[in-house]
């Protein structure tokens, strides 16, 4: 529905009233903006819709415009007094009820203030909370077919001011978007809490969100990312991220031999036949693996040293592999 409410014929300055010739006519016309790389271009080469109605009281029109995917539309509203003299408005509509936001799996979505070595899993700081989703979500017709870029001005300069669509949705200007969303909403919760509120992302072209939750050890945050396109589609996806900083902790090292704790050995036979006992322990994270050496301390020389798997391991022990 198209509505043109008014519109006038204005007494020219200094003259009576009856020198103003009253509107005649009102005119529609649509045309398509095909999309572009660059600046978009109405196409006036052709009409798809054009339509004249006489003044009257009626002051809206209903296009019937239909299309199997997206299209943009410039429509010109051109007014004409008894006199002959013309004025004309434009304005855009984007058609689309097919278009969808999906993810583009090969892009990341992640915890980019998070440990790499952790696959962006485990922050080891308490500093900011930072979530990246750079080119994740997406509106495949937009990536492809881009519709919202600046418009080319009228060519004839007829259409400024006003009359010009500077403002709205589609602004001739250009809408700011990514692959034609235009919004970003986050929320977060911690641990097993419920989410906060969605807050808008500031800016959307950055794709990035930061925060400072003053965090802990040992809390787990789950973000929530919805994107909202041109047209109201939106999308929901999660990542979570675990906090710890702290090393882990290594208690009670000895050497076992024959039952017996020590931690001295009089000669080489003797640490053949001796075992490294040690508590290790993270009580946020986790144990992965214990790397572990055997040397001279005098000198720094290491002379022996290895890895030790600690999944699912409830008591760590080990033969030293010295003689």
């Amino acid at each position: 529905m198209v509505q043109f409410n008014g519109w006038v014929d204005p007494v020219p300055s200094g003259g009576a009233s009856k020198t103003a010739s009253t509107i005649e006519s009102y005119q529609i016309t649509v045309n398509e903006v095909p999309p572009s790389n660059g600046t978009l271009k109405v196409d006036y080469t052709k009409s798809i819709y054009t339509r004249r109605v006489p003044k009257s009281d009626m002051h809206e029109m209903e296009l019937n415009l239909t299309s199997n995917s997206p299209r943009l539309y410039c429509i010109t509203l051109e007014v004409k007094d008894v006199a002959d003299n013309v004025g004309q408005s434009r304005r855009f509509m984007l058609f689309d009820n097919t278009s969808f936001i999906e993810t583009w799996k090969e892009n990341s979505y992640k915890f980019d203030s998070a440990s790499p070595e952790t696959n962006f899993t485990w922050q080891t700081h308490h500093n900011d909370i930072c979530l990246n989703w750079k080119n994740y979500f997406i509106n495949m017709f937009y990536l492809k077919n881009e519709l919202l870029n600046k418009i080319e001005s009228e060519p004839h300069g007829q259409i400024t001011g006003v009359y010009e669509q500077t403002t709205g949705l589609l602004p001739v200007g250009g809408t700011p978007n990514v692959h034609g969303i235009i919004q970003y909403f986050v929320s977060w919760k911690l641990n097993n809490g419920a989410f906060t509120e969605e807050q808008l992302v500031p800016n959307v072209l950055n794709q990035r969100f930061c925060t400072n939750l003053n965090v802990a050890d040992g809390q787990t945050y789950t973000f929530n990312i919805r994107p909202v396109d041109i047209v109201d589609n939106t999308f929901n996806e999660s990542r979570t991220v675990y906090i710890d900083r702290s090393p882990p902790h290594i208690n009670n090292i000895w050497l076992k031999k024959d039952g017996y704790e020590m931690l001295y050995v009089h000669n080489s036979t003797d640490l053949s036949k001796m075992q490294m006992t040690f508590d290790a322990l993270d009580p946020h994270s986790g144990l992965q693996n214990i790397k572990w050496e055997f040397g001279i301390a005098d000198t720094s020389t290491a002379l022996t040293s290895g890895y030790l798997s600690v999944v699912q391991t409830t008591n760590v022990s080990f033969i030293l592999p010295f003689v």
